[in-house]
């Protein structure tokens, strides 16, 4: 039994060492400025992180710049708490959001799938 937990130690440890103390912010960037990235996570909720001169950016594994981060992006924010702010240590930036649309009602924009509020039609997206 000994063994066991031993052997369980060995392999989860690496795991939980490598985020400890971080946190993740998944979802979408909403603005973002040479020291601030606010980001609209995935349930919704609207959050700001600090970018840094050490905050390191990262696209399709290649280095990146903060140019890259433009509003409608993905991301993925590795974070320390400094106080009660989050600062950004990387930043791994996808590609943007799909915008959703009628195809009777172009003016209609929606970040998700669904019926047009105007006449019913199936949003599709935008190309």
């Amino acid at each position: 039994m000994k063994k066991l937990a031993i052997v369980a130690l060995l392999f989860t440890a690496p795991v939980l060492y490598a985020h400890s103390g971080h946190d993740h912010v998944t979802g979408t960037v909403m603005a973002v400025t040479e020291s601030r990235l606010d980001v609209k996570t995935r349930d919704g909720k609207a959050m700001t992180i600090r970018l840094t001169g050490d905050t390191k950016y990262e696209k399709d594994k290649k280095a990146a710049t903060l140019k890259d981060l433009k509003p409608g992006v993905r991301v993925v924010v590795d974070a320390d708490k400094d106080k009660e702010a989050l600062v950004a240590k990387e930043v791994k930036i996808g590609s943007a959001a799909v915008i959703y649309t009628c195809p009777m009602h172009p003016e209609v924009k929606e970040s998700a799938p669904g019926k047009c509020p105007k006449c019913g039609m199936t949003l599709e997206p935008k190309s």
